[in-house]
């Protein structure tokens, strides 16, 4: 079991080290005519800078430097997230009303100005990774002027957010995280979900965020929201029926609709438990891991292909499933199922977590140009590179190092905890 521990740790490490970060840390992506990244490199290395900037790709890779730096301290990061948090707080960060641009273009030009709280948590998330990782008092004050704004202008109920919000902080129709304004003459995008009046999302990004910016801070008024939301997963997000969170809870508490992301199932799990243990009494912690738990038990057993590698989502009901597999809900997939071993002790499921790193390590990493492919399928006809979720780019709005750097600096603390208890 030590073997194993430390294995897995070691892959986390390297994987880091050697295969996501010297792509994201090369000179080929960072615009030095404009300032910041490209807003889309093709798989095929072409760099396309028509296609806008976006907040959630700035303050994702602000977060992914700071915290690398952090945890594994090579000045190369440092200097990265240094540069990722001038283009954050320089192009995108509304000095005005607070808060932060969804897009802009290439020359800094705002395109969309509207304040969703999915684009907004990754403003908090960033600053407050960048002040743990160097101190800056205005990455600090950013986030918590932030974090105070969602507060007392998005939030309408205990963990529950208006999606979207203007740029003077009132309510606003859709998602509002499109970095494409329509076109003159063009229809505006659907909203990607029906949300029924009353309905709430659960914000994990947001409650990612508010973990950041309580480890910085240990502010009682971050500790408060983070309870509110502990809570929230617990009475109304866990759904009992078919053992997951519903991804859209309606106003009597029911979910809207029978699809389900198992990549959520596992990112959800994994921060629930951290935010019950940094915030939550003993009885929280108790109902907490008790429903993680069973989550966690129900992804094991019927979300993973005979490849083993989860499913990306599927339908509850008729039991249908996604046949390619997405590159962030791989690496949420890990983490999930080396929190599932913390919780239970049950080697299935370690032996799940190996087997989905083996898989990730088989058919995701990229060998020619670094980092993961985005989309692949394997099955009984080989290993195929595929379209789908963020497309086939290297880089563009949604393709950027967080959830498997995340998944990296995941493992290798749990890693570190699990040992000391061999």
């Amino acid at each position: 079991m030590k073997e194993r521990l430390q294995k897995l740790g070691a892959w986390a490490q390297s994987n880091a080290r050697d295969c996501i970060f010297p792509f994201w840390t090369s000179e080929y992506i960072m615009d030095k005519v404009n300032g910041g990244f490209y807003g889309r490199v093709t798989l095929d290395m072409e760099i396309d800078n028509t296609e806008p900037r976006g907040l959630t790709l700035a303050g994702r890779m602000t977060y992914a430097f700071s915290t690398a730096y952090r945890v594994l301290g090579d000045p190369i990061y440092k200097e990265r997230a240094t540069y990722a948090f001038h283009d954050l707080i320089d192009r995108f960060y509304d000095k005005q009303y607070g808060g932060a641009f969804v897009s802009v273009s290439a020359e800094g030009e705002v395109l969309v100005d509207t304040k969703p709280n999915y684009c907004e948590a990754f403003l908090i998330m960033g600053c407050a990774a960048y002040y743990r990782a160097t101190g800056c008092e205005e990455a600090l004050r950013i986030a918590m002027r932030t974090f105070q704004l969602m507060e007392g202008k998005a939030k309408w109920a205990p963990s529950s957010y208006h999606n979207n919000m203007t740029r003077e902080w009132e309510p606003a129709e859709g998602s509002g995280f499109n970095p494409k304004p329509p076109k003159e003459g063009e229809e505006k995008p659907k909203p990607m979900f029906f949300m029924p009046e009353g309905s709430v999302m659960f914000p994990h990004h947001l409650c990612q965020a508010y973990v950041q910016l309580y480890e910085a801070t240990h502010d009682v008024n971050v500790e408060k929201a983070l309870r509110e939301m502990a809570e929230f997963i617990v009475n109304r997000l866990y759904d009992e029926q078919y053992r997951c969170f519903k991804t859209i809870v309606a106003a009597d508490g029911s979910r809207v609709g029978t699809r389900q992301s198992f990549g959520h199932d596992c990112e959800i799990s994994y921060l629930a438990m951290t935010v019950a243990e940094l915030v939550g009494d003993q009885e929280l912690q108790d109902k907490m891991k008790y429903v993680c738990t069973q989550v966690l038990e129900q992804v094991l057993a019927a979300d993973f292909d005979p490849w083993h590698s989860l499913y990306n989502g599927g339908d509850l009901v008729t039991g249908d499933r996604e046949k390619s597999h997405v590159w962030w809900a791989q690496a949420e997939a890990v983490t999930a199922m080396l929190c599932g071993y913390q919780l239970t002790g049950k080697e299935a499921f370690l032996e799940a977590c190996e087997k989905q790193a083996d898989y990730i390590e088989k058919y995701f990493v990229n060998r020619e140009h670094g980092d993961w492919y985005n989309n692949v399928v394997v099955d009984e006809t080989g290993w195929h590179v595929v379209d789908g979720m963020h497309g086939l780019d290297k880089l563009n709005g949604g393709k950027c190092p967080f959830h498997n750097s995340q998944m990296c600096f995941e493992v290798m603390a749990r890693c570190d905890a699990l040992l000391k208890e061999v």
